[in-house]
């Protein structure tokens, strides 16, 4: 009998028109608990909001909330309902988002994300040369995972990403601005009498800080292990390559890291070799390809291009 009630229902809701204005007011008013709250919470007039949910339970053919002792609740149709409905509220919110973002894209702020690796030191002193020369600009400036970058890039919130052999991804361009290599870091000595570029090899048996799934540069460090038949043993597993550098700092051991993090803020005990072969990688520039950058992040791409150095 409940299998028959809920085809009927779905066929109901689906075959009835429910626009967005009425899915984001419907599910506000579910997670809000109340007319009222809801309201304020889209800062819109409180009649607006009961008009609204009137008009969609009319089209729907049942009511969404009952009153009771002067609290709303939401009926089981209402539930299974808000269930669907979630992920439409959710894509109105980023929709909401992308126009705004959208909206000035010459006003001359210049709006970036970039990997922690480059937010520790290089990107920060390429912002600050660049306001030297460019004392009126204004810059928005975010660090991300690679995985966070990509969503704040399609989602328009920043114009430019700065990424560490980036991932090709459908509707993203790419600008190699500079390259670099994994290195190893390490103190104490371990490796100052050994050639000037390590083997993998040759980490084999040390106490290894290693880092936690860390996107496109775990990626290529595991596939250049996997084809050597090398693993190793870690009992430290840090968030990101700055962290594993703090813990070499410490003592803890030796890690593999990206050269802009061990050339970064150089600290006085660590040291950091690179390998042989070198594990080289592209950084590169990221926006999405069919949105024309704004003049203002245009220029500071050109000079970013022309200046980056470790």
């Amino acid at each position: 009998m409940m299998v028959i009630y809920s085809l009927k229902l779905w066929t109901m809701i689906y075959t009835v028109y429910m626009n967005l204005r009425q899915i984001e007011i419907f599910n506000a008013v579910y997670a809000c608990g109340s007319i009222s709250d809801a309201a304020r919470f889209l800062n819109v007039a409180q009649p607006t909001v009961s008009k609204v949910l009137k008009h969609a339970e009319d089209q729907l053919g049942f009511l969404l909330f009952r009153r009771v002792r002067g609290r709303l609740v939401a009926t089981s149709e209402a539930k299974i309902l808000y269930k669907e409905t979630e992920a439409i509220y959710r894509q109105i919110g980023k929709l909401k988002a992308s126009a705004e973002n959208l909206k000035n894209p010459a006003d001359g702020k210049i709006r970036l994300v970039s990997v922690a690796a480059l937010s520790i030191e290089i990107l920060p002193k390429l912002i600050q040369r660049y306001r030297e020369a460019n004392p009126k600009s204004q810059f928005i400036y975010q660090t991300e995972h690679f995985s966070g970058m990509m969503k704040t890039l399609n989602e328009y919130d920043k114009e430019i990403g700065f990424a560490l052999n980036p991932s090709s991804f459908d509707g993203i361009a790419e600008v190699k601005i500079g390259d670099g290599e994994l290195v190893c870091i390490y103190g104490k000595g371990e490796f100052d009498d050994y050639p000037d570029r390590l083997k993998l090899e040759d980490l084999i048996g040390f106490n290894y800080v290693s880092i936690e799934d860390s996107g496109p540069l775990s990626d290529l460090l595991d596939r250049h292990l996997n084809e050597r038949g090398i693993s190793y043993h870690s009992n430290i597993i840090a968030q990101t390559y700055f962290v594993a550098r703090n813990m070499v700092a410490l003592g803890s051991g030796i890690a593999i890291v990206d050269q802009c993090t061990a050339s970064s803020n150089k600290a006085e005990n660590i040291r950091f070799k690179g390998f042989n072969p070198p594990i080289r990688y592209d950084v590169k520039a990221l926006h999405v390809a069919d949105r024309p950058l704004s003049k203002s992040c245009a220029n500071f791409l050109k000079f970013v291009k022309s200046n980056f150095e470790y």
